[in-house]
């Protein structure tokens, strides 16, 4: 129902503007008095219906909507060839940029004069199409990657995906408004290219050629019609580029089938991080000066102290996304980290069911096993009736609990949680306390907790306290 209304409170506004441009002409047409020059809109129509009835119509159109399309096919494969090197290399972007500041700064007749002696007919209109287009989507797709918010790129690598899977589910969703406007604005300058192209050149088909040859015969109502056509045509692609922009980059998990703990596959024991000498400073302020512990898979580590004092760094470290200034850190060989961040960093295209999927290796699972495991962990977390919601509907209790469960989704052998229950109600909380205990025990990772609560586990989990001061 709003969805109609929506469509309607558009809808009526274009075709207003479309009445209100006809009577507009309507009326200059017979202000002005002279047909040969400015043709009343009744002759427009007659004329546009004629183009239309012409055998050689498809061939016309075809011939430009081709040419086109060849041109951006072109411009949008350098320009996102180009603008990834440059989005993860200072020393290409700065090589770049006088280059794309050139192509931008030369007029577009500059281009069409040289082309005129470089190419042939029918290569021309393609060659102004991609250096019209070009810097353009360049432009757009690159700032739409470097303004990816870099912490969703944080999270992936701890989950150890891929740059192709964090350039599919991260970097191309973020950027998704800044691409389609670039192609849009390509688009609407590429397309009058083309045509510009093709009245110069003159190839046997095209719209401009049609175009060019309907001024030649001084045969206005023609050349305005063909005019409307190419118009109709700009319309139709952007038409088809607001459809694609409601096209999500989905995981699409299939319907679960069920899922039992008793499935988990158990990890080697005992494992331990080892850390001598650690020093770490912001600036001139050290959070951690000869700092040496042991954290082992036998024992949860709850870390406390003060607000400020080192936790989360701690556990960044940990996750070799902060590096230290000297010291070492020893890691289970090829060991798989988890983090359940205290910022959430849940991703906003994805529902909350795909989130928590997003972390489970498809080495270990298939398709239908993440469905499965993503949803016994929210049946865990009492999520389960927000399953395909996305992050935006769920308030920040929940969403704590989305970042929980993806982290235990990963089912690592070390699993890193800053503060994953703060702001619980005491009831939910000892729930929540009390799976979390079975999944440790089940699967014996090594825990480091950075919490200022007390919390209390299954008897049969060890807990020890590292305070930071």
């Amino acid at each position: 129902m709003t969805k109609n209304i929506t469509m309607q409170n558009r809808l009526i506004p274009t075709l207003l503007a479309v009445v209100f441009i006809a009577v507009l002409w309507q009326f200059m047409a017979i202000q002005i008095g002279f047909p040969a020059i400015f043709p009343s809109l009744p002759d427009l129509i007659i004329q546009l219906i004629g183009i239309f009835k012409n055998p050689d119509f498809l061939i016309i159109l075809l011939s430009t909507i081709i040419r086109g399309i060849i041109g951006f096919s072109f411009a949008l494969f350098f320009a996102l060839i180009l603008s990834l090197i440059a989005a993860f290399s200072h020393f290409w972007k700065s090589f770049f940029h006088p280059i794309i500041v050139l192509a931008r700064s030369i007029p577009v007749v500059s281009f069409v004069l040289l082309a005129i002696l470089w190419f042939s007919p029918v290569q021309m209109p393609v060659f102004i199409a991609i250096l019209t287009m070009f810097p353009i989507l360049y432009q757009n797709i690159l700032t739409g990657l470097e303004n990816t918010d870099k912490k969703w790129i944080e999270m992936a690598k701890v989950y150890n995906k891929s740059f192709y899977k964090r350039f599919i589910l991260i970097y191309l969703p973020a950027s998704k408004s800044n691409i389609y406007d670039g192609i849009s604005t390509a688009l609407g300058f590429g397309w009058r290219a083309i045509i510009i192209g093709e009245v110069l050149a003159q190839p046997l088909h095209g719209i401009g050629t049609s175009m060019k040859q309907a001024q030649a015969f001084i045969n206005v109502s023609e050349l305005i019609a063909w005019t409307v056509v190419a118009i109709g045509v700009s319309y139709f692609f952007d038409l088809i580029i607001k459809m694609a922009r409601m096209i999500q980059l989905r995981m699409n998990l299939p319907k679960p089938q069920g899922y039992s703990a008793s499935k988990i596959v158990q990890p080697i024991k005992s494992q331990i991080i080892n850390i001598e000498n650690l020093n770490k400073n912001f600036n001139e302020r050290s959070i951690f000066k000869s700092f040496n512990f042991n954290f082992n898979s036998n024992k949860i580590t709850c870390i406390k102290g003060p607000s400020g004092i080192g936790k989360t760094t701690l556990l960044r470290i940990l996750a070799k996304i902060e590096k230290i200034d000297s010291g070492t850190i020893e890691l289970p060989h090829s060991a798989r980290l988890a983090f359940a961040f205290q910022d959430f960093r849940l991703l906003p295209w994805l529902t909350i069911s795909e989130n928590i999927a997003f972390a489970i290796s498809h080495k270990t699972h298939n398709h239908q096993e993440k469905s499965n495991l993503a949803h016994y962990l929210l049946e865990k977390m009492e999520l389960i009736t927000e399953k395909n919601k996305f992050p935006h509907e769920l308030s920040g209790g929940q969403q704590q609990r989305v970042s929980l469960a993806r982290a235990l989704a990963s089912e690592s052998d070390i699993l890193l949680l800053d503060e994953p229950l703060t702001g619980l109600d005491n009831a939910l909380k000892h729930r929540i306390i009390e799976f979390l205990s079975e999944w440790i025990i089940v699967h014996q990772p090594i825990v480091i907790w950075a919490t200022h609560e007390n919390i209390k586990f299954k008897a049969d989990i060890v807990v020890n306290e590292l305070f930071i001061n």
